[in-house]
């Protein structure tokens, strides 16, 4: 580890470069995403939080870490973020597609799509003139995220992750996101 970087810091960094955009930088998103615990309130969803805390045991490997080391026991033990559960999700999307995508990886794509679905994409790294990541930007922000984790966006899952353009079998607000993804998937890439 570098010289007054924080072991977070340096996981941030790990993380965001498994999905970064070549054309769009979200590095001030992404760490508004990485700042705020993911929670659900939906049976099985829990394994999406899973899947995010299985990338820190990756992060150790690949970087050789010394898992004695103080700052890593409390690393270890702190809940799942959102930017984690966004990432492990992208990957596993990217492995479920790879045949469809020409054997390369995708799973900067799929972060996107998903950035996209929840209306936050508009908040990159390259705002225009005038504006700024600001405490108004982090309200937003903050208000499109609650309403995906408390499942307050519509029946069709428009302001959730996967929303559905045709009339889906079930409210989405009570589908678990893995089968949410399924029904996007089928709707969009079949």
């Amino acid at each position: 580890m570098g010289r007054n970087r924080t072991l977070n810091d340096q996981y941030f960094s790990w993380l965001y470069n498994r999905i970064k955009n070549q054309k769009r930088s979200y590095i001030k998103l992404s760490k508004e995403l990485h700042n705020k615990a993911f929670r659900w309130s939906i049976r099985n969803d829990d394994n999406r939080g899973e899947d995010g805390l299985n990338l820190r045991d990756l992060f150790i490997d690949e970087e050789n870490l010394d898992e004695s080391h103080l700052e890593l026991r409390y690393f270890l033990k702190a809940e799942c973020t959102i930017f984690e559960m966004l990432v492990a999700l992208s990957e596993r999307i990217d492995n479920l597609m790879y045949d469809l995508n020409n054997q390369e990886d995708y799973s900067s794509k799929w972060f996107l799509e998903m950035l996209k679905n929840l209306k936050l994409d508009k908040y990159n790294d390259n705002f225009s003139p005038g504006e700024r990541f600001d405490e108004m930007t982090e309200t937003r922000i903050n208000e499109i995220l609650e309403i995906f984790m408390d499942r307050t966006y519509d029946y069709y899952g428009r302001g959730g992750l996967f929303p559905i353009k045709k009339q889906p079998p079930t409210d989405q607000t009570g589908v678990e996101i893995w089968y949410q993804l399924m029904l996007y998937l089928d709707e969009n890439y079949n």
